[in-house]
This record gives C-alpha cells, structure tokens and sequence, in this order.
C-alpha cells in the first residue's frame, strides 16, 4: 500500500463538512504552497499539508498533482480508490488519463482496455483499437479502427500502427474499397491532399490523381472521364475549386459534365449552392440571370432568398413581394422577411395600411435587428422586452457546489480553461432555474463570460442583466472617449467578439476580449506610439480594450464615420469593404446595403452589433437610434477616395 493510497484513507476516516470552506488568501496561498512542493518532488512536505486543505474547494486537485507525481509507483487500487471518490468529474478524467499514459508505457493492454473510456481523443481511440487488438480481441479492433478511418482528415501517427493491422487482415479489393470510401469523404470535405494521397493507393486512379494535382485539366479531359460514381465525386469537386476562379467557364463546364457524368440531384444542388456563392460575391451583372436560370422552380431557399435581396438592390419591390412567396412557409415567419414584406407593401402602395402596421407593430414588439427597424418606420420606442425568473434564494445553494466552487476558485487563479471545464460540468446537474442562480452567481463574481453563455445554455433570453453585462467601465469609456467613439458601440462590439471574456483565443488566432490578431495589434501598437504587444498582453483587458478601440477609430475615420462600415470592416478586413463600395454604383438605402453584403457572417454581425448597440444605449442611458440619420444612405466609394484612404 503506498504512501498517497494511506493518506486518502486516513482523509477519508476524517469529519469533513461536505462544503468548501470560505475562500480565503490563506487557503489559496497555502494550495499554492502545496503544488511547489510537489512539482519540487517534496512530496512528504505536501502531504503534511493535506489535512490543512481537506475542505479547501481545490482539495482534489491538490489530490490529482500528489497522485501524478507518484504514478509510476501507484497501484490499480489506489487509482480504483480516486476514481470511486471522483468518478467523472473533471479530477477524474485526469487521473484517468494520466494513468492511462502509464499503462501504455507499460505496454499493460488487459489493464488498458479494462480502464478505458471512449474518448473525444483520437490518439487515446487508436492506442485503444491497437490495445483490442493485442489482448486478442480482433472483432473490436476491426470495429474501432473502421470507425475512425471514416473521416476526411489526417490521423495522428499513433494510429498508423493499429490501422496497418486491420489493413493485414483485408485482400487487396476490400483495401481499395476502404481507400476509395475514405478519398469520397476527403473529396466531399474539401480535403484535396487527403484524397490525392488514398486514390494515390487505388489502381486506375491515374486521371483522378491527375485532376486533383491541376484541376483545370477538367476543362480538356472531363468528358473522357468513365460516367461512374467515382468520376462523379471527382469531378464536383474538381468544379467547385475552379468556380473558386473563373466561374463563368467553370458554370458552362457544369452542364456540360451534368449531361455526361449525371449527377445526382443533392451533388448538383451542393454545386449549386458552391457556384452562386462566387457568382453573388462578385456581383456579376449576369448574377440575377444566372440565379433564375439556375433555379427556375424557387427549389433552393438559398437562392430565393439571394433572388430577394437583388431584387432589394434594384429597387424591384413588386419583385421581392412575388419573390417572397416562394419561400418555405418557416422562412416567411422570420423577422427579416416579415420586415421586407412590409417594406414592399409601403413602397408599392405608398402607404401604410392597416395590416403592414399591425405586422410591423408585432414585428416591433419584439427585440432585434428588424424589430427595431420596425420601431423605426412606426416611429415608436424600442422594445427590449427584458424580463427576469431569478429566484434569488437559489443564489447562496448554487454557491456551494462544490463543482461551482471549484470554478470559481480555478477563475480567480487565472485557470480560465478549466475553471470553464467545471462550470459546464456542474451545468449538467442543474435544472433551468438554477442555471439562472448560476448565471447570476457568475455574474456577481465578475465572471461575464459566464453569465452569458449560462444564461443562453438556460434559454434565457430575456434577462438582458445576465446577457449584456457592461464590465471594465472606466477602460471602455475612457477609450471612446479618447478615440471619439460611441460607448455603446464598443460594447457591443466586445460582446459580439468575446462575449467578455478576457482569454478568448479564435480559431485562427484573435485574441482577447476585442479579438484582435497579434498582427493587427503590433501594427496599432506602433502607431499609437506604445510597445508591440507579446501574445500575453493581448489578454489584459485594459491593453486589448484599448487597442481595440484605438483601431475602431481608426476604421470609423477611414469609413467617414459610419458605424455600419467600420464594423463590417472590423470584422471583415477593411479590403473586403473598400472593394464591395468599389463595386457599388448608386446611393442605397442601409437595411438594404447590410442585406445585400456578399459575406454572410459579416451581415449577421454587422445586425447583431447594432442591436446590442441599442441594448448598451439603454443600459448606459445614452441615445437609443439604431441608425443615425448619417448612416441611413451608403453611397459608392470611388478609386480616388479608396486610394486616398
């Protein structure tokens, strides 16, 4: 029996109270003290401090570094003993993995497939097929290796062993069936190099590999290509990389391969939907005519709604009300068609009648983008709907929780990933109320973050409290003030990004609470005249608020000082905007430049910005418009102007 096995025993004979105790700086300071003495490997010095931080919310933490440390002398039963204590909690899975890693140093197969648990871990899923495997059980292994050969991307190297053996135990045709199956799903994702490489091991693929190597040699060989379904998922892909280019040849390429290859109906819909997204980006003159050639039977909702839109542009109202129709009866109850079909009505009729009022009074009942435009025609105030179910008695029950408190503990020691990983573990046992409690708490903690994504994960719209929280006051007016920018503004552009929270880190690599690119911050970094940034600054709220507002400024001067243009630049990279108002011939009314933005996530920003910019207005207590009267037109950028710019 080990040292750490005794020590839980003797802890486990203890009276201890089942809540944490008060979080103190005594409390904290000597948990620290405790995980120094371990990772120093003065483990008897940390174990005399256990019986001090018994009922400290981060006890099994300090239970998780003391057992991580000794791992290689730990027992079966020592870990059986933690796990009966934490069972999946989140100290739980980690020792579990941790051993995990041990059994397969020690090459333990029985005791590795017996401790395993399915995994979100790739790796661990491939040792575990590999593991199968070794302890004899070969149906299984085929199982979950033919279960992760099934994606379109690359594997870790650790299951090329595992994957190898299942290879072994197929002939040659079930091998190219397997290569071929997984090269359709790599092609169908997009996945050129992961298709290239599996047909590279399938006879017969020479033209294949051809095409995915120069696409453009469909243009000259794809009617040579065998109409099987094989040529057919090559070729849709081949297509939608060139309609990426020359989308007028690659659209006439289309019909061509349509009548020899036959495409199945849901492949020409996919290159449909692949080639009206070029063709509406780069606003064609022949878009309109190409989109009813394309879907003359209103098939696509897609492309009806694009059919809209253009309409909008053109000023075709008795267009967009016939177009409207076409929509899938779901779609016409949303707020943004509701809101055009009454646009369309006022405009044609030149009047507000009776029933466009009625629509736009219940559109306008509600909160939003287009509610609010409702407000506006209606000239009516805005209605926030905002309502709250907090039971405040919950609030002190939720606190002591002991996953709750353990997130909080890891938050205010700057853990933020796994104080998140706690929250939502303790997520999973709260009902809808106190989910609520729970937001609240978080909320009362400082922990905006929290607050808002609790309060969505409860469906709870309405408290406009828990979702538009106003955090970091004086650093967010202070910046608008000093950049001459609207406060309300920048709110709502920090909760759009981050929704507040101080770590956000993108998928391609924004940071911080305005989600500023490293790249991006050194360069306002040196214009503003203070040092570049490291990545760590980034996460400082003062100095990312302050970067961040410094570059809305900056975007607002550049755009003439139209909060709909900077933000799509903020978002969208000012290029994109300049060459969108290139493009752009005539005045347009906003609602219907905001529409028809070719890039889909930047018109749902641009809209969801504003509204939040009307919630901040009335928590604030600032002014409420959701246009000013200086941005209700966008006219047309010139050469001269972009390049002065």
């Amino acid at each position: 029996m080990n040292r750490f096995f005794t020590l839980l025993i003797v802890l486990s004979l203890q009276t201890i109270s089942a809540n944490a105790d008060p979080a103190t700086e005594d409390s904290r300071r000597l948990y620290r003290e405790a995980l120094t003495e371990i990772s120093r490997g003065r483990i008897a010095n940390a174990e005399k401090l256990a019986p001090r931080l018994s009922n400290y919310a981060l006890f099994p933490y300090f239970e998780l570094e003391l057992l991580k440390s000794q791992i290689n002398q730990t027992s079966q039963q020592t870990i059986d003993v933690y796990l009966q204590e934490y069972g999946d909690t989140i100290t739980g899975q980690r020792i579990r993995l941790t051993w995990m890693n041990k059994l397969l140093r020690d090459r333990n197969w029985p005791q590795y497939v017996k401790n395993y648990r399915k995994s979100s871990s790739t790796t661990n899923s491939c040792y575990y097929a590999f593991a199968l495997r070794q302890v004899g059980d070969n149906k299984a292994a085929d199982a979950a290796i033919a279960e992760l050969w099934s994606t379109p991307y690359s594997l870790p190297k650790e299951c090329d062993a595992p994957i190898k053996q299942w290879f072994a135990t197929l002939n040659s045709a079930q091998a190219e069936q397997q290569y071929w199956h997984r090269a359709s799903l790599a092609l169908n994702a997009g996945q050129s190099d992961m298709a290239r490489y599996l047909l590279g091991k399938v006879t017969g693929s020479d033209a294949y590999l051809e095409l995915l190597s120069n696409p453009e040699l469909l243009f000259s060989q794809g009617l040579n290509l065998r109409p099987n379904k094989q040529s057919r998922e090559v070729a849709v892909h081949t297509l939608k990389r060139l309609a990426k280019g020359d989308f007028e040849r690659t659209n006439t390429l289309w019909q061509q391969l349509d009548r020899h290859l036959k495409f199945t109906a849901s492949q020409n819909y996919a290159l449909r939907d692949s080639m009206a997204r070029q063709i509406i980006a780069s606003d064609a003159d022949y878009t309109r005519d190409w989109v009813m050639a394309t879907d003359p039977n209103y098939e696509d909702p897609y492309l009806t709604e694009w059919r809209i839109r253009l309409a909008l542009k053109d000023g075709d109202w008795a267009a967009v009300q016939e177009i409207a129709k076409f929509l899938p009866a779901d779609k016409q109850q949303k707020p943004d068609w509701r809101y055009w079909a009454a646009r369309a009505d006022i405009e044609l009729r030149g009047e507000l009648t009776v029933s466009t009022q009625l629509a736009l009074q219940t559109l306008a009942a509600e909160r939003g983008y287009y509610s609010f435009l409702a407000a506006d025609i209606l000239n009516e105030d805005y209605q926030l709907g905002a309502t709250r179910t907090l039971n405040p008695a919950l609030i002190s029950e939720i606190e002591q929780h002991s996953a709750i408190a353990r997130a909080h503990e890891l938050y205010l020691m700057g853990d933020s990933i796994t104080a998140n990983l706690e929250w939502a573990y303790a997520m999973r046992s709260l009902n809808k109320a106190e989910q609520v409690a729970a937001a609240q708490l978080a909320l009362n903690w400082g922990w905006e973050y929290q607050s808002i994504m609790t309060a969505i994960r409860a469906d709870e719209w309405d408290d406009l409290q828990l979702r538009f929280p106003t955090p970091h006051q004086d650093s967010f007016t202070k910046t608008a003030k000093r950049e001459k920018i609207q406060l309300k503004w920048i709110y709502a552009i920090a909760r759009q990004e981050s929704a507040f929270a101080p770590a956000a880190n993108s998928r391609v690599g924004a940071r911080g609470l305005m989600q500023l690119m490293p790249g991006t911050a050194r360069l306002v970094a040196r214009q503003m005249g203070i040092p570049s940034p490291k990545t760590e600054d980034l996460l400082i709220p003062e100095k990312n608020i302050a970067m961040g507002g410094y570059y809305l400024g900056q975007l607002l001067e550049q755009f003439g000082g139209n909060r709909i243009l900077a933000t799509a630049a903020y978002n969208a990279g000012p290029g994109r905007i300049e060459r969108v108002l290139l493009r752009q011939t005539k005045d347009m009314p906003a609602d219907i430049w905001i529409e028809n933005l070719p890039y889909g996530e930047t018109r749902e920003y641009i809209k969801n910005v504003l509204a939040f910019s009307v919630i901040y207005a009335e928590k604030l207590k600032l002014e409420r418009p959701l246009l000013a009267q200086t941005e209700r037109q966008i006219g047309p950028r010139t050469s001269a102007t972009a390049l002065k710019d």
